[in-house]
């Protein structure tokens, strides 16, 4: 997913970059929406994260339809929301072993790839 960063003067390899971006964080957040029916919490939090989770996605969605400038940004925000709130719902130990780890150090990656993307394009 990186190697585009090194095509950012390419408008195909932005566009590729952002569409599987907002494939991916689809992908996240469908799986934080489904894993909500296995929540041991209240119903109110079930819903809070069906909401979070649909809002995710749509924003998402949206920003790379309207957002040229700054759809690397909302991006890069989206996906660290999608991960507090995994943080925040979830109980480390009811994920498998090491996943939540893997899942905070993939994300810092990708949020700062979307942060050097942007930066990127802002000087080109």
């Amino acid at each position: 997913m990186a190697g585009p960063l090194f095509f950012f003067n390419n408008p195909f390899w932005v566009n590729f970059f952002v569409t599987y971006s907002l494939a991916i964080l689809s992908f996240v957040s469908g799986t934080l929406w489904s894993r909500s029916f296995q929540l041991l919490r209240s119903e109110k939090d079930q819903i809070k994260i069906l909401l979070i989770s649909n809002a995710c996605v749509l924003i998402a969605f949206f920003s790379v339809l309207y957002l040229n400038r700054f759809v690397l940004l909302v991006l890069a925000s989206i996906f660290a929301l999608v991960l507090l709130v995994e943080r925040y719902f979830f109980d480390v130990e009811d994920l498998a072993e090491g996943y939540f780890k893997m899942r905070s150090t993939v994300s810092t990656i990708v949020i700062f790839l979307h942060i050097m993307g942007f930066v990127f394009l802002r000087a080109a």
